[in-house]
Formats: structure tokens, sequence, C-alpha cells
């Protein structure tokens, strides 16, 4: 009886080990949107860190009519300070929804990535937000889109700071990336919530972002688009990868020191613009910050800084 009840012990033993290996091992597919109108033409409006749903993020969801974004990328920090619990939070409504009306009541597509105060509340949560406002892209946390003439990554960051996940998200991207390179992919963007390198005061990435994430991008996209820090940047180039922030739309921080590449970096409320254009075959963006500030019915919109970005595809 002994011996039995130690062989069915040892049976389960080997089983659930079994199972958290496959579970480790085991690729998972994030969805794949294909879009059939080439990316080139269209223009891309960032935002992030609007949650509060104060007068700033009132002003920026009228920017995005004024700017005649074609779509929004809301990088994270959707609703301060702790989420939402539900679909049916009356917090989604005056934090998320309210501030985004002028330009959800124009037509124009959102499309999320969570961020870190995000995850205080239900994750899940925004899946039934997306599924219940068809202007809203949420299929899940994260995410790969093609275009005919490009390709975009939106991850999710937070998860990297929770060692269990980090393996299964970054074999996931490198399997997208593949993809990417296999249809053709001649501007490749990454949007996120937590920048690789940030001149404001929260600072560069964390260790475990540092470890499992940054070499899967750098060196490997074109454009590289965060919000987290509150405040508007351009950090460079780095291996051929340039990243910029836009993390401002409800608050600001205090800067703390210059990246390495760092080139524009202001503490103010507004947002990034990109516009993906192509020039005989070759695919570049420009990109633009603009200040937003003043009367939430009628902002005063200010162009801060500009660059460019020839696009390489993935490498």
């Amino acid at each position: 009886m002994r011996s039995r009840l130690h062989w069915l012990l040892m049976v389960s033993l080997f089983t659930l080990i079994a199972a958290a290996l496959g579970w480790w091992w085991h690729t998972p597919h994030g969805p794949w949107l294909v879009h059939q109108e080439p990316l080139a033409g269209q223009r891309i409006c960032a935002v992030g860190d609007g949650g509060w749903g104060n007068a700033p993020s009132m002003a920026v969801g009228q920017a995005l009519v004024h700017l005649e974004c074609d779509q929004v990328r809301y990088l994270g920090d959707l609703v301060y300070p702790d989420g939402i619990t539900s679909a049916d939070d009356p917090l989604l409504e005056s934090r998320f929804l309210t501030p985004m009306k002028p330009a959800m009541d124009a037509g124009i597509p959102f499309y999320l990535v969570l961020g870190n105060h995000d995850w205080k509340g239900s994750g899940e949560a925004w899946l039934e937000v997306a599924r219940r406002y068809p202007q809203v892209h949420f299929p899940h946390f994260y995410y790969f889109e093609q275009w005919p003439d490009a390709c975009a990554f939106s991850l999710e960051t937070t998860w990297f700071e929770k060692w269990y996940y980090f393996r299964r998200q970054g074999s996931w991207l490198e399997q997208a990336k593949e993809t990417a390179r296999l249809h053709g992919c001649r501007f490749s963007l990454g949007f996120a919530h937590h920048p690789m390198f940030s001149t404001g005061s929260h600072g560069d990435a964390g260790e475990m972002i540092n470890l499992s994430l940054k070499p899967k991008l750098l060196g490997h996209l074109d454009l590289l688009v965060g919000g987290h820090d509150h405040v508007l940047s351009d950090e460079g180039e780095y291996q051929g990868t340039r990243q910029l922030i836009s993390g401002a739309a409800s608050i600001n921080n205090d800067l703390g020191p210059p990246s390495e590449q760092q080139r524009f970096t202001r503490a103010t409320h507004g947002l990034a613009t990109i516009d993906l254009e192509d020039d005989s075959g070759t695919m570049q963006a420009e990109y633009r910050f603009y200040s937003v500030q003043g009367d939430p019915q009628d902002p005063l919109i200010t162009l801060l800084w500009q660059g460019e970005q020839h696009g390489l595809g993935v490498r």
C-alpha cells in the first residue's frame, strides 16, 4: 500500500513538473491584426498617462481632433491611480472615455497598451472595454499588426517586472519579428508603456526589462514609442532604433539626468505625432512633439520639436 502511494505521488509530481515546463516553454500566439491600407500617409498620434481625467487630459483629447490624427496610440496608465475594477467602473467614464470623447466622436480609432497603474486594478477589464466600444482596440495584452508597408508590436511591459512572465512574451516577440521579416515589413514600430531610456525622473527601464526586453527591441526596430515618464522626449537613436516618450497627457514629472543620446525633453502637457511616408520605396517617419495648454475646449497647441527616422524594417 505504501509503495503504491509513493508511486502515485511520484507520478503526480512528474505530471506537475511536466505541465509547468510545458507552460514555460510554450510560445503563446498574440493576436495578429492585418490592415489593408498602407500606413504611409497616415498620422499616428501617441498619448500616454492621461488617466486623471483632468483639464490637461481634456485639452489633449481635443488636440487629437485638431491635429487630424488618423489613429491614436494610448501608451498606458489609462486610469489613475489604481486602474479600473471592471468595464462598469465609473472611473472609466470620467478618466478615459470623457477626455477622449472628442476624438472618438470624430471616428478616430484608439489602440491601447496597459501601464503599471492599470494593473493595480483589473487588466482583464480592458479586454471587455474593447469589446463594448468598437473604436477601442485592445485584442490582447500584447499584439502584432501588419500593413502592406509597415508593422507594429504593442507590448505589455509591466509583465516584464514579473520574472515568470518575461520568457513567454519574449518568445512571442521573437516569433512575431520573424513573421514581420517574412512579410516584408519596411518600417517597424514598437508601442509600450515603459521606455528603455528616459530623461524623465522615473529614469531608465528596470532590471528585468533591461535583461529580457531591451535586447529584443534596440537594433531590431526603427521606432520605439513609450510613456510612463510624464514628459515629452526624443531620447535619440540607439543601435539604429529611435526612442520617443509621450507620457504627458495629464501629469508632468521633474526631469532627471539626460540619457546618452537625448536630443529633446520638455516637462509639459502634450503629445507626439508620427507621419509615415513612402519616398520611392523608402519608408520614413516624421515625428513632432506638441505642447497642449489652456482651455480644454479650445487648446493652445504649440510645436516644440520635430525629427525624422528612416525605415529599415525588422532586423
